[in-house]
């Protein structure tokens, strides 16, 4: 009733099952995500994927090659953006170097940083001279929705990344990595409101959620919740 809307109207939402994840073969579990998502995009569809760690980023965004330039929206506690780390390149902390070094990935915008563990310092030397635009909790809070919003180009079409531990864990306390100061629930509503207003949103995908961590379920239902209101923005702003 806030808004005065009916939200999700007419909208089919389509389960396509789990991707087949080899726990031993990133690579072949990759290229499963990857043509899911595919599959989603060549139907006309909008990709929400649900991991899993974060990695599943990597074949999410790999499968927007040859269709378009696209911005990534990060909204996470942590930087991902370690090149190799004990050998592992396509792992949790890559997804959005691996991200930035696609050539139709334009831009990146990494909301929610924080805390000494987001990531070294080399990590964002590396991000800002890719192009990052990075701001903590706080630095979002200080500048308001509207004014971080626009500072996605406009025109972008835009794939967000959602990390749960962006969240502070006192309301999201079910994931393996959580960080203290982090945002509230409306805060990051208003800004998925305020981007499906602004911008196309062209994929989605929620990562990092650890019901075994949780059991009141309160972090799996403010997922679920986010992601329906979303959605409802989404479509609504294409009417």
């Amino acid at each position: 009733h806030e808004d005065d809307v009916t939200y999700l109207e007419g909208v089919r939402i389509a389960d396509m099952g789990d991707a087949d994840i080899v726990h031993t073969d990133t690579d072949t579990s990759h290229a499963n995500i990857r043509a899911g998502v595919e599959a989603a995009l060549d139907a006309g569809a909008l990709p929400l994927v649900l991991g899993g760690d974060h990695s599943v980023n990597i074949p999410c965004i790999e499968a927007f090659e040859g269709r378009g330039d696209i911005h990534l929206l990060q909204i996470d506690a942590h930087l991902d953006f370690v090149d190799i780390r004990h050998g592992v390149t396509r792992g949790h902390g890559n997804p959005m170097r691996r991200a930035a070094e696609k050539d139709y990935v334009t831009g990146l915008t990494q909301l929610g940083i924080r805390n000494v563990s987001s990531t070294a310092r080399e990590g964002y030397e590396a991000a800002r001279a890719m192009g990052s635009d990075i701001l903590s909790v706080r630095q979002v809070r200080a500048l308001g929705t509207k004014v971080v919003l626009a500072r996605i180009p406009a025109g972008a079409r835009v794939y967000v990344s959602i990390d749960i531990d962006a969240f502070c864990p006192s309301i999201a306390p079910g994931t393996g990595t959580p960080s203290h100061g982090g945002f509230l629930y409306y805060e990051v509503l208003e800004l998925l409101q305020g981007v499906a207003r602004t911008h196309e949103v062209v994929g989605i995908d929620l990562v990092e959620v650890a019901p075994d961590y949780d059991p009141t379920g309160s972090t799996s239902i403010l997922a679920a919740q986010l992601l329906l209101n979303f959605l409802g923005f989404i479509f609504h702003a294409r009417g």
